[in-house]
Protein backbone atom coordinates (compact mmCIF):
# COMPACT_ATOMS: atom_id res chain seq x y z
CA UNK A 1 0.00 0.00 0.00
CA UNK A 2 1.30 3.20 -0.64
CA UNK A 3 2.90 5.53 2.20
CA UNK A 4 0.25 8.33 1.83
CA UNK A 5 -2.62 5.38 2.60
CA UNK A 6 -0.98 4.30 5.63
CA UNK A 7 -0.54 7.65 7.03
CA UNK A 8 -4.04 9.12 6.41
CA UNK A 9 -5.20 5.22 8.07
CA UNK A 10 -2.62 5.58 10.51
CA UNK A 11 -4.03 8.91 11.48
CA UNK A 12 -7.46 8.27 11.61
CA UNK A 13 -6.78 4.93 13.96
CA UNK A 14 -4.89 7.27 16.45
CA UNK A 15 -7.59 9.29 16.62
CA UNK A 16 -10.74 7.52 16.27
CA UNK A 17 -11.23 7.27 20.15
CA UNK A 18 -12.28 11.32 20.39
CA UNK A 19 -12.85 11.53 16.52
CA UNK A 20 -16.46 12.32 17.22
CA UNK A 21 -16.15 14.50 20.33
CA UNK A 22 -13.02 16.72 18.25
CA UNK A 23 -15.02 17.28 15.36
CA UNK A 24 -17.53 18.66 17.47
CA UNK A 25 -15.27 21.30 18.46
CA UNK A 26 -13.90 21.95 15.41
CA UNK A 27 -16.70 22.43 13.53
CA UNK A 28 -18.61 24.07 16.46
CA UNK A 29 -21.01 21.50 15.88
CA UNK A 30 -21.85 22.51 12.42
CA UNK A 31 -21.14 19.49 10.99
CA UNK A 32 -24.63 17.79 12.46
CA UNK A 33 -26.72 20.61 10.94
CA UNK A 34 -24.18 20.16 7.87
CA UNK A 35 -25.38 16.48 7.39
CA UNK A 36 -28.86 16.91 7.57
CA UNK A 37 -29.19 19.51 5.50
CA UNK A 38 -27.25 17.87 2.82
CA UNK A 39 -29.45 14.37 2.59
CA UNK A 40 -33.01 17.39 2.83
CA UNK A 41 -30.98 18.58 -1.16
CA UNK A 42 -30.63 14.52 -1.67
CA UNK A 43 -34.07 14.12 -1.06
CA UNK A 44 -35.03 16.90 -3.23
CA UNK A 45 -32.90 15.67 -6.35
CA UNK A 46 -34.07 12.11 -5.81
CA UNK A 47 -37.93 13.76 -6.05
CA UNK A 48 -39.57 10.40 -7.01
CA UNK A 49 -37.17 8.12 -7.54
CA UNK A 50 -35.94 5.58 -5.14
CA UNK A 51 -33.25 5.58 -2.31
CA UNK A 52 -33.78 2.03 -1.28
CA UNK A 53 -29.82 1.25 -0.86
CA UNK A 54 -27.73 3.46 -0.07
CA UNK A 55 -23.91 3.01 0.15
CA UNK A 56 -21.70 5.52 2.81
CA UNK A 57 -18.41 5.84 1.57
CA UNK A 58 -15.23 6.70 4.16
CA UNK A 59 -18.17 6.18 6.59
CA UNK A 60 -15.68 6.74 9.68
CA UNK A 61 -18.07 6.46 13.11
CA UNK A 62 -21.33 6.14 11.01
CA UNK A 63 -22.76 9.80 11.76
CA UNK A 64 -23.60 10.25 7.96
CA UNK A 65 -24.96 6.64 7.61
CA UNK A 66 -27.05 7.44 10.82
CA UNK A 67 -28.42 10.11 9.81
CA UNK A 68 -29.20 8.69 6.12
CA UNK A 69 -31.18 5.97 7.89
CA UNK A 70 -33.47 8.57 10.07
CA UNK A 71 -33.94 10.17 6.54
CA UNK A 72 -34.99 7.44 4.45
CA UNK A 73 -36.85 5.36 6.79
CA UNK A 74 -36.95 2.53 3.66
CA UNK A 75 -33.17 2.69 2.74
CA UNK A 76 -30.68 -0.27 3.91
CA UNK A 77 -27.22 1.50 4.32
CA UNK A 78 -24.05 0.12 3.94
CA UNK A 79 -20.95 2.29 5.14
CA UNK A 80 -17.48 1.26 4.30
CA UNK A 81 -14.10 2.85 5.70
CA UNK A 82 -10.69 1.50 5.78
CA UNK A 83 -10.32 2.16 9.44
CA UNK A 84 -11.50 -0.72 11.66
CA UNK A 85 -11.16 1.29 14.62
CA UNK A 86 -13.60 4.26 13.02
CA UNK A 87 -16.02 1.52 12.06
CA UNK A 88 -16.12 -0.09 15.44
CA UNK A 89 -17.00 2.97 17.49
CA UNK A 90 -19.69 3.57 14.52
CA UNK A 91 -21.13 0.06 14.88
CA UNK A 92 -21.55 0.82 18.76
CA UNK A 93 -23.36 4.07 17.90
CA UNK A 94 -25.41 2.46 15.44
CA UNK A 95 -26.83 -0.23 18.00
CA UNK A 96 -27.58 2.25 20.18
CA UNK A 97 -29.29 3.83 17.82
CA UNK A 98 -31.33 0.51 17.33
CA UNK A 99 -30.36 0.37 13.58
CA UNK A 100 -28.42 -2.43 13.32
CA UNK A 101 -30.95 -4.12 10.82
CA UNK A 102 -30.73 -1.42 8.59
CA UNK A 103 -27.21 0.12 8.93
CA UNK A 104 -24.00 -2.59 7.96
CA UNK A 105 -20.44 -0.98 8.12
CA UNK A 106 -17.74 -2.92 6.69
CA UNK A 107 -13.94 -2.54 6.03
CA UNK A 108 -13.72 -1.54 2.44
CA UNK A 109 -11.40 1.02 -0.01
CA UNK A 110 -13.27 4.01 -1.82
CA UNK A 111 -11.00 3.25 -4.26
CA UNK A 112 -11.70 -0.52 -4.58
CA UNK A 113 -15.41 -0.71 -3.73
CA UNK A 114 -15.97 -3.95 -3.19
CA UNK A 115 -19.66 -4.74 -4.56
CA UNK A 116 -21.26 -5.36 -7.98
CA UNK A 117 -21.78 -2.62 -10.56
CA UNK A 118 -25.36 -0.58 -10.07
CA UNK A 119 -25.82 -1.91 -6.59
CA UNK A 120 -26.92 1.27 -4.77
CA UNK A 121 -29.84 3.82 -5.29
CA UNK A 122 -27.56 6.78 -3.91
CA UNK A 123 -24.16 7.21 -2.56
CA UNK A 124 -22.83 9.51 0.14
CA UNK A 125 -19.96 10.89 1.32
CA UNK A 126 -18.76 13.19 3.95
CA UNK A 127 -15.42 14.99 4.33
CA UNK A 128 -13.86 12.26 2.85
CA UNK A 129 -12.59 13.23 -0.85
CA UNK A 130 -9.92 15.38 0.36
CA UNK A 131 -8.43 12.56 1.72
CA UNK A 132 -8.27 9.90 -0.63
CA UNK A 133 -5.00 9.32 -2.37
CA UNK A 134 -6.48 9.07 -5.81
CA UNK A 135 -9.61 11.35 -6.23
CA UNK A 136 -10.32 10.15 -9.68
CA UNK A 137 -10.63 6.07 -9.32
CA UNK A 138 -13.01 6.88 -6.09
CA UNK A 139 -15.36 9.16 -8.27
CA UNK A 140 -14.74 6.21 -10.94
CA UNK A 141 -16.10 3.52 -7.95
CA UNK A 142 -18.81 5.81 -6.55
CA UNK A 143 -20.22 5.80 -10.59
CA UNK A 144 -19.96 2.31 -11.42
CA UNK A 145 -21.51 0.79 -8.03
CA UNK A 146 -24.42 3.16 -8.34
CA UNK A 147 -27.62 2.43 -10.90
CA UNK A 148 -28.55 4.59 -13.94
CA UNK A 149 -29.68 7.33 -12.27
CA UNK A 150 -28.65 7.27 -9.04
CA UNK A 151 -26.99 10.07 -6.77
CA UNK A 152 -24.23 10.94 -5.15
CA UNK A 153 -24.32 13.30 -2.17
CA UNK A 154 -20.70 15.16 -1.50
CA UNK A 155 -20.00 16.92 1.65
CA UNK A 156 -16.56 18.36 1.52
CA UNK A 157 -13.83 21.65 2.76
CA UNK A 158 -12.93 22.35 -0.76
CA UNK A 159 -10.28 24.86 -1.82
CA UNK A 160 -12.03 28.62 -1.76
CA UNK A 161 -10.87 30.62 -4.65
CA UNK A 162 -12.49 34.02 -3.04
CA UNK A 163 -9.75 35.49 -0.97
CA UNK A 164 -12.08 37.05 1.39
CA UNK A 165 -13.96 33.77 2.19
CA UNK A 166 -10.57 31.58 1.95
CA UNK A 167 -8.61 34.36 4.79
CA UNK A 168 -11.70 34.10 6.44
CA UNK A 169 -12.51 30.26 6.63
CA UNK A 170 -8.48 30.32 7.19
CA UNK A 171 -8.21 32.32 10.47
CA UNK A 172 -11.68 29.99 11.68
CA UNK A 173 -10.32 26.89 10.81
CA UNK A 174 -6.51 27.45 12.48
CA UNK A 175 -8.57 28.62 15.84
CA UNK A 176 -11.04 25.35 16.21
CA UNK A 177 -8.54 22.79 14.92
CA UNK A 178 -6.40 24.44 17.72
CA UNK A 179 -9.19 24.21 20.18
CA UNK A 180 -9.87 20.42 18.80
CA UNK A 181 -5.93 19.25 19.00
CA UNK A 182 -5.84 18.74 22.65
CA UNK A 183 -2.41 16.42 22.36
CA UNK A 184 -3.35 15.60 18.80
CA UNK A 185 -2.19 19.16 17.16
CA UNK A 186 -0.26 16.89 14.35
CA UNK A 187 -3.27 14.91 13.30
CA UNK A 188 -5.25 18.00 13.42
CA UNK A 189 -3.20 19.98 11.52
CA UNK A 190 -3.21 17.91 9.06
CA UNK A 191 -6.75 17.90 8.43
CA UNK A 192 -6.91 21.24 8.27
CA UNK A 193 -4.13 21.35 5.72
CA UNK A 194 -5.29 18.79 3.80
CA UNK A 195 -8.31 21.45 3.15
CA UNK A 196 -5.43 23.62 1.17
CA UNK A 197 -4.50 20.74 -1.04
CA UNK A 198 -7.90 19.98 -2.25
CA UNK A 199 -9.19 21.60 -5.63
CA UNK A 200 -12.07 23.88 -5.20
CA UNK A 201 -15.62 22.69 -5.95
CA UNK A 202 -15.89 23.60 -9.47
CA UNK A 203 -13.19 21.84 -10.49
CA UNK A 204 -14.46 18.38 -9.07
CA UNK A 205 -17.23 19.12 -10.52
CA UNK A 206 -15.75 18.94 -13.74
CA UNK A 207 -13.93 16.16 -12.53
CA UNK A 208 -17.26 14.49 -11.63
CA UNK A 209 -18.49 15.23 -14.94
CA UNK A 210 -15.71 13.50 -16.60
CA UNK A 211 -16.59 10.08 -14.69
CA UNK A 212 -20.24 10.30 -15.90
CA UNK A 213 -21.88 12.70 -13.28
CA UNK A 214 -23.98 15.58 -13.70
CA UNK A 215 -24.26 18.64 -10.98
CA UNK A 216 -27.87 18.57 -10.11
CA UNK A 217 -27.16 20.69 -6.88
CA UNK A 218 -24.51 23.02 -5.45
CA UNK A 219 -24.36 24.87 -2.08
CA UNK A 220 -22.25 26.44 0.15
CA UNK A 221 -22.75 26.22 4.02
CA UNK A 222 -20.93 28.67 5.75
CA UNK A 223 -17.98 29.49 6.81
CA UNK A 224 -16.09 26.21 5.05
CA UNK A 225 -18.20 23.55 3.44
CA UNK A 226 -19.96 22.85 0.46
CA UNK A 227 -22.92 20.34 -0.73
CA UNK A 228 -22.75 18.94 -4.22
CA UNK A 229 -25.16 16.17 -5.54
CA UNK A 230 -24.79 14.70 -8.50
CA UNK A 231 -26.47 12.02 -10.62
CA UNK A 232 -25.56 9.32 -13.13
CA UNK A 233 -25.36 10.84 -16.51
CA UNK A 234 -27.88 8.92 -19.19
CA UNK A 235 -25.67 7.08 -21.64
Amino acid sequence: MPEAEDTGRALFSGIAGGYDTLNRVMTLGLDVWWRRRALRTLERCIGDGQCARVLDIASGTADFAIAAARMFPEAQVTGVDVTPEMLEIGRRKVERNDLAERIALETGDAEKLDFADGSFDCALCAFGFRNFPHRARALEEARRVLKPGGHLLVLEFFRIESKVLAAFTSVWLRFTSALAARGAKSEYDYLRTSIDRMVPAEAFIDEAKSVGFKCAASTFYAPACRCLCFRVSSP
